[in-house]
C-alpha cells in the first residue's frame, strides 16, 4: 500500500497530535470580540467612576499665615473653600524645629454665606513649636 500523504501532511499532523489541533479562524475572530468587548466595558466603566469622583464636592485650604504666640499655643490662618450648605473639618497641626508634633487640632466649619471664608484658630501645643499647618480638610457627613 502506498502512503499519499505529502511530507508537509505528516508534519502537520505530529504537530497536530503533539500540541493539538489549530484553533479554527471563526473561533479565534470569537476570542478576539469578546476580549475587546470586555476590555472596552472596563474602559467605559473606570471613566465613568474617573468622572464620578472628578465632580463629587471636596474641601480645600489654603494657609494664610501663622503666629508662634508662645511655647503653648501657636495661632493659624487659612482660607477654607467648600459647598456653602457643607460641614467641613480641617486638622491643623504644629511643629517643633525638628518637624516633630507639637500639637493638633480639629477645627469644624459649618455651612457659610460663601463658597471661601478665612478662618482663625488657635492650636495648643505642649513645647515650642516653630510653625504651624493644615493637615487636611474634608468634608463630614
Amino acid at each position: 500500500m502506498v502512503d499519499s500523504t505529502t511530507p508537509s501532511d505528516r508534519t502537520a499532523q505530529v504537530l497536530a497530535e503533539r500540541y493539538g489541533a489549530p484553533v479554527p479562524a471563526r473561533r479565534r475572530r470569537r476570542a478576539l470580540w469578546f476580549t475587546a468587548g470586555g476590555l472596552a466595558a472596563v474602559g467605559v466603566a473606570a471613566l465613568v467612576m474617573i468622572g464620578i469622583g472628578f465632580f463629587e464636592p471636596d474641601a480645600t485650604a489654603s494657609q494664610v499665615g501663622f503666629d508662634v504666640v508662645d511655647d503653648s499655643r501657636v495661632h493659624v490662618i487659612f482660607d477654607v473653600t467648600k459647598p456653602e450648605e457643607a460641614t467641613a473639618t480641617c486638622t491643623l497641626e504644629a511643629l517643633t524645629e525638628g518637624y516633630g508634633q507639637a500639637g493638633i487640632v480639629d477645627v469644624t466649619i459649618g455651612p457659610q454665606d460663601r463658597h471661601t471664608t478665612r478662618i482663625s484658630a488657635d492650636i495648643a501645643t505642649t513645647e515650642l513649636a516653630t510653625t504651624g499647618v493644615i493637615r487636611e480638610c474634608r468634608l463630614v457627613d
